[in-house]
């Protein structure tokens, strides 16, 4: 482990000892085998208590390090993961992390722009739909995205159209935001062809999902990422995203692969 990135990772720490809040999850009796999108845990601040669901996304990023210390108590392993594999397929294709330039969809509150500064990556732009996740980022991690959107991808402005087009991708990224449908087909496809032939993709998916054959499934809903004219797969790599909250594990792929045309 370089000294850079213990030196961010003893920051990220210290930033998230100062928190004033307490996490608890529920118990497993309350929660078992609930849907991943009312999954809930308490939050504890100031002497009160209320209940947010992990999608809460709004509520959850307009607290500092709410997100990052909710999901390592799920034991939440993507952001490593996804980040790691992206540099390691660049970097074994001939390039180095300093040639990377990433544009991060999806980006929430900036932890995987921030892991992926970590190892080295100079060059990140972010884009997400929420406007309290660009000022998360920014609040939590400044000077990591050269710069972050708070727009619809389906609705881009010509100036940020623009802004991308110039920017010279030659990487994406987008972490645990196609699994739950927040970056949907027709929107990945605007960012997708922002980046450069032969650039490298990654994302990670729910294998449920994944290995969902009917119209409802992945790649039915996303028929490019088996089509090697648009893009070819190189490393697909199981592992566990994180737990739900009554502790069974959520099974994910991370996938990387490399740009061979625009769709």
């Amino acid at each position: 482990m370089n000294n850079f990135f213990v030196t961010n990772l003893w920051k990220l720490e210290t930033d998230m000892q100062k928190m004033n809040f307490e996490i608890q999850l529920p118990e497993i009796d309350s929660v078992r085998n609930l849907p991943i999108h009312e999954e809930y845990f308490w939050f504890k601040q100031n002497g009160t208590k209320r209940k947010l669901r992990l999608h809460d996304y709004i509520e959850v990023y307009q607290i500092p390090y709410l997100y990052e210390h909710l999901m390592e108590k799920l034991d939440s392993k993507s952001h490593t993961v996804l980040t790691s594999l992206l540099v390691e397929q660049f970097t074994q294709a001939g390039g180095t992390v300093e040639d990377m330039v990433v544009l991060d969809i999806g980006a929430g509150s900036g932890w995987v722009g921030k892991t992926l500064a970590d190892l080295g990556v100079k060059s990140i732009v972010g884009i997400d739909i929420l406007p309290e996740a660009a000022q998360a980022a920014q609040r939590q991690y400044p000077g990591v995205y050269e710069n972050y959107y708070a727009e619809d991808l389906t609705k881009l402005t010509q100036m940020t159209k623009q802004a991308l087009n110039l920017r010279g991708f030659n990487c994406l990224i987008c972490c645990s935001a196609l699994s739950q449908g927040h970056v949907p087909a027709d929107a990945l496809s605007v960012v997708y062809n922002q980046v450069a032939p032969n650039g490298f993709i990654a994302f990670n998916v729910a294998q449920y999902f994944w290995e969902d054959n009917t119209e409802t499934g992945f790649r039915q809903q996303h028929s490019w990422v088996e089509d090697q004219a648009i893009f070819e797969i190189m490393q697909m790599h199981p592992y566990r995203h994180r737990f739900y909250t009554d502790g069974r594990p959520l099974e994910y792929l991370a996938i990387v692969g490399r740009k061979r045309s625009s769709f």
